[in-house]
């Protein structure tokens, strides 16, 4: 980024900050933090489009192309004096059908019936009772009758004349004051008049949306000028205009032609450590897809390395281990695909990162043999004839002859024939041959016979996300190490080189002779010699602008703080397995329970097909969901940790149209 400071004589400052609008390169630098009566209504009024544009959209309307007559903010105040009015109708639909709910069942007994009844010294009473309490006594007593009776109660008007009293065991109620008649009317009418508004906003949708987004751009460009002029500072008695801002360096020479060509006194200088720098992102096309996803955490400090292109194929990775279903990803890709021809642009970004990340679940699917819940490892393991041609190449004679027992036993997993092979050999010959065992083994599928062997099982799939996880930590330091040597110089990364080459060592040499690949013993100097530098690094390296001494401390307390820290870290890469197994569990589950429907004779495929739809949607939305959700936490918590994310960057904004 290069800074630029532009110094204006006042009558054409204007004029300048117009140009430099419609050129859209120069982010402004914030002088003032307090806004004006002016900003803050166009802020407002913005704000109040995007509220009726968002109203608008949900009506799920096609909008027709054309020029809308309307002005944008008249547009704005009708929908927000409609949307009050239906308000208000609702509040009052909620007690207009309570009354007319009351009054139902009496009839319609309007005030003229009141009145007559009053002329004659008769006052009408309400009462309610249960039919069985009804008690046919009480018409021999008093003057009243059955108007209705409804769901077990009974409606009763009594007549009484004078100051007779009238006395039964009933509930007396209050009828309404408006007559049932008007009731139904003035619920007619509300309706009338929700339908009514209802087509008014279904025409804006159709007709006036692209006028409201205009408003939106003239609007928010206003907006950008007097911010401008709100951080333009005043100097020489208000007679010069002073403007500071920043544009990427690739921008400067369009910039400076623009100035020369008005004559415009500016200086330039390159961004300096203590600077507040906008930052934007420089990722090529692949990259750029995943800027949103980190940008959901922060974005990173001008002095530091973006780190996009280093979580992004983790976190692809990530995401279709924990989906962990083949067929899940399958639907992604070409969902994704199909609904890309018709999305808008600012959607396709979106839609092409569903795209890859399906492609990602795809391969990791595979890897674990998951296609719609279906475990494709567990499909049947036999041993027959063509078995034993192909074994009598790889296997001892001895050994062959040991298997004969289980030649043509049907074994429906592969924990049954490992334990059935394991029994006849022993587990020593059975670990020996068991590749060959597992590639000659025929499926109860014979598409999966040359490549069934090689997919993963809970257990390789547990131990393959820890080995994630180890790699990405020891990446993560790594990071750490250039972050730091770019901006500090290469002496301030020597800590981080000394914990990356620490547990790259640890690995290579411990690990190795766990697996009975290296013999420690023969390289016992160099395994000391190497941990020893890396020792030397972390402890006389952890701080070197600060003493000796307290380099020393820190260093102690940094081997504490990271061995206890990454052991933490590691666990958490758990949550990939986690998340795949369970996915593939409750496919599965939803597979077995829909299966059983097809014992129902003619109609049984229906609720199979219904329950596959039902369950495995459920499946996807909550594999979905939790392989967004934990991948950004490892990337956001162990990844950006590791690798010493500072982040608070301000996005880079440039004043424009």
């Amino acid at each position: 980024m290069m800074k630029y400071s532009f110094l204006i004589y006042h009558k054409e400052y204007i004029t300048f900050l117009e140009k430099l609008q419609e050129l859209g390169v120069l982010h402004i630098i914030e002088k003032k933090k307090d806004i004006d009566d002016n900003i803050k209504l166009s802020l407002q009024q913005i704000s109040e489009i995007n509220k009726a544009l968002k109203f608008l959209g949900k009506r799920n309307q096609e909008e027709v192309a054309g020029n809308s007559e309307m002005d944008g903010l008249d547009l704005v105040e009708s929908i927000k004096n409609l949307t009050e009015e239906i308000s208000i109708i609702e509040q009052e639909q909620l007690s207009l059908n309570k009354e007319i709910q009351k009054a139902n069942p009496w009839g319609n007994f309007t005030p003229d019936i009141y009145e007559k009844f009053a002329d004659l010294q008769i006052k009408l009473r309400f009462f309610v009772c249960s039919e069985k309490k009804f008690n046919p006594e009480w018409k021999e007593k008093h003057p009243l009758e059955i108007v209705n009776t409804i769901d077990g109660t009974t409606y009763i008007v009594a007549f009484q004349r004078g100051a007779n009293p009238i006395d039964i065991d009933a509930e007396e109620v209050k009828l309404p004051e408006t007559s049932l008649s008007e009731l139904i009317a003035k619920d007619n009418s509300n309706k009338a008049r929700v339908k009514e508004v209802e087509n008014i906003f279904d025409e804006y949708a159709i007709k006036h949306q692209s006028r409201l987004k205009d408003t939106r751009k003239e609007l928010q460009a206003k907006a950008d000028f007097d911010l401008a002029l709100n951080h333009t500072q005043k100097e020489a008695e208000e007679k010069v205009m002073l403007l500071e801002g920043w544009i990427p360096t690739e921008k400067k020479e369009e910039l400076e032609k623009s100035l020369d060509e008005q004559n415009v006194y500016y200086v330039s200088a390159r961004a300096s450590v203590e600077d507040n720098v906008p930052i934007k992102l420089k990722n090529n096309k692949f990259m750029k897809l995943f800027e949103p996803i980190g940008e959901l955490f922060a974005l990173p400090d001008y002095k530091e390395m973006d780190l996009t292109p280093f979580f992004a194929p983790f976190f692809l990775l990530f995401f279709g281990f924990c989906v962990g279903d083949t067929g899940y990803g399958i639907l992604f890709l070409v969902g994704a695909t199909i609904f890309k021809f018709k999305a808008s642009k600012e959607m396709k970004p979106i839609l092409s990162l569903l795209q890859i990340l399906g492609v990602s679940t795809i391969l990791l699917g595979a890897v674990s043999g998951t296609l719609f819940g279906i475990n494709l490892i567990d499909t049947g393991y036999v041993l027959n004839e063509i078995s034993i041609s192909n074994l009598k190449v790889l296997l001892p004679s001895d050994v062959l002859a040991n298997i004969q027992p289980i030649i043509g036993e049907h074994f429906t997993t592969k924990d049954e024939f490992v334990k059935a092979v394991t029994a006849v050999l022993g587990e020593e010959s059975f670990l020996l041959f068991k590749t060959d065992l597992l590639k000659s083994a025929i499926s109860d599928f014979n598409f999966l016979n040359k490549f069934r062997y090689l997919l993963l099982d809970a257990n390789s799939m547990f131990n393959f996300a820890l080995v994630l996880g180890v790699i990405q930590i020891i990446f993560g330091i790594s990071v750490r190490a250039a972050n730091k040597i770019k901006q500090f110089g290469f002496v301030h990364g020597l800590s981080s080189i000394g914990w990356a080459m620490a547990f790259i060592v640890l690995i290579v040499f411990k690990g190795g002779e766990s697996a009975g690949l290296i013999n420690l013993e023969k390289y016992k100097i160099l395994f000391y010699a190497l941990l020893g530098l890396s020792g030397v690094f972390v402890i006389f390296f952890n701080n070197p602008s600060a003493s000796i001494f307290a380099s020393f401390g820190g260093g102690i307390y940094d081997i504490y703080g990271t061995a206890t820290g990454v052991f933490g870290d590691l666990l958490s890469y758990i949550r990939l397995f986690a998340l795949g197994i369970s996915s593939a569990i409750l496919g599965l589950v939803f597979n077995q329970i829909a299966v059983q429907f097809l014992e129902i004779k003619y109609i049984g495929w229906l609720p199979f097909v219904l329950l596959l739809i039902f369950g495995h949607g459920i499946n996807i939305f909550l594999a979905s969901l939790g392989a967004f959700i934990h991948p950004m936490r490892l990337t956001f918590v162990e990844f950006y940790k590791n690798a010493g994310f500072v982040g608070g960057g301000k996005q880079y904004k440039p004043f424009s149209k």
